[in-house]
């Protein structure tokens, strides 16, 4: 009866919204020269609930852990890589420091986007070389604002301080700037257009999401459908440019909503409802949306996620201040999530995961615990960083687990390790393939 009750308020709400969107785009068709005339498209289907809520409920009512809702590396993950980032090629030299924003792991390259550099090495963690250059002119900017890879069109995507978008192509030449008044989150269409996940810090921006074409110009827009103005300007975890509302599995590009609950499906510039979070009672409560300062502590009692990231078996969301990650298996149907954060007078854990400290449990060669940065762009790997200096510190402590299934592969980490020279290597990359 829970489950069935859930569903009819899920369609009632889904039935409803598509009454009102009905009314809108009649109203549109009578007036054209309404600024809603070239604005969203909703296509109601059927999503794919996810009860991550009922998941919740049912782990905290239980007085011990269930070690079966728990997952060790091993069981999503057929084998651990690692690329040490070298800090010289010869030529140039380039330290990453504390300001990393974000890899890209492509098929034949890593990019790292900083705040001032674009930075592109090969897989073996070598330097080839930074792309474009300081300054105002073509090609070069100020800043790296937000930054996106295509890997299969061998382009780069940067927004910049100067109200352009720069592509360059992956020899490092820079191919065309785009003049935009928007700035945000980028994903890379077909035939020269771009997606963009429009910021909206100062609630002021009539538009969420925008369909550039390749010249661009402004193809399609959606607005934004808030019932309510905001009563002050305090940040939302909505509004947060940590969250990467835009990404892409194979040839679907998703975007995951504002409300933390809905992920549409970018389908010939119409948004296709593909997923349905339901968070049960830890759902974003409207006044925290509303009132972000007022109402702050209510960002403890809901759960936001970080990130959605679909692969050919599994639906990886890890949480933002929530300490996991939850896991959903397409195969088996069930959802899991990572070890979740512990102290040490907890109870409820044995010690093979309080090793884990937030992360997946590594009984695949007993390094590093395997935490969500973000996903290859093929969709095969989750990844996580650390600098170099860090993680030699780590196992000359002692760092190594005891519980690891293949010792040849815990052997062939250590001497990785022990190769570290902090003036050569910048980052340690962590990559797991994910199982089939």
């Amino acid at each position: 009866m829970k489950t069935t009750k859930r569903i009819s308020v899920l369609a009632f709400a889904i039935i409803a919204f598509a009454v009102t969107m009905t009314t809108v785009s009649c109203q549109s068709k009578q007036d054209k020269k309404s600024e809603q005339s070239n604005d969203s498209t909703f296509v109601f289907t059927t999503p794919k609930v996810l009860n991550v809520g009922d998941f919740i409920e049912k782990k905290n009512q239980m007085n011990k852990i269930d070690t079966t809702m728990i997952l060790r590396l091993s069981e999503i993950a057929d084998d651990v890589e690692y690329v040490l980032l070298k800090a010289s090629n010869g030529k140039q030299e380039v330290f990453i420091g504390q300001g990393l924003v974000n890899l890209f792991i492509c098929k034949d390259y890593i990019f790292v986007h900083m705040c001032g550099n674009i930075i592109q090495y090969d897989r073996e963690g070598n330097l080839i070389r930074t792309i474009g250059r300081k300054g105002g002119g073509p090609g070069e900017y100020v800043w790296v604002n937000n930054m996106v890879v295509d890997d299969e069109a061998k382009r780069i995507l940067i927004t910049t301080t100067s109200g352009k978008i720069n592509e360059y192509d992956f020899e490092g030449r820079f191919v065309r700037d785009i003049k935009t008044p928007y700035s945000g989150k980028l994903m890379p269409l077909d035939a020269g257009r771009i997606a963009l996940d429009v910021e909206n810090v100062w609630y002021d921006v009539k538009e969420r999401l925008v369909i550039l074409n390749e010249k661009g110009e402004v193809e399609k827009s959606f607005p934004r459908y808030e019932l309510f103005e905001h009563t002050d300007y305090g940040r939302t975890d909505s509004e947060t440019d940590r969250i990467p509302r835009l990404t892409k599995f194979h040839d679907v590009v998703c975007f995951n909503e504002a409300y933390n609950d809905t992920v549409f499906e970018l389908k010939n510039n119409e948004l296709h409802m593909r997923y349905f979070i339901d968070w049960g009672k830890w759902a974003p409560k409207a006044k925290y949306f509303i009132e972000p300062e007022k109402y702050e502590d209510m960002q403890w009692e809901c759960i936001v996620i970080k990130g959605f990231y679909e692969t050919d078996r599994y639906i990886i969301m890890p949480g933002l201040r929530y300490p996991s990650t939850f896991v959903y298996d397409k195969k088996e149907n069930k959802i899991r999530e990572k070890a979740p954060y512990v102290t040490e007078n907890s109870k409820l854990f044995t010690k093979i995961f309080k090793e884990a400290e937030g992360g997946f449990f590594n009984d695949v060669d007993g390094g590093l615990v395997q935490n969500i940065d973000g996903i290859s762009l093929d969709s095969k790997y989750i990844f996580s960083h650390y600098y170099a200096s860090d993680v030699k510190q780590f196992f000359e402590e002692g760092g190594y687990s005891k519980y690891v299934k293949d010792p040849e592969k815990l052997a062939k980490l250590k001497a990785l390790v022990g190769s570290i020279d902090e003036d050569k290597h910048n980052l340690f990359i962590m990559m797991s393939k994910l199982k089939e």
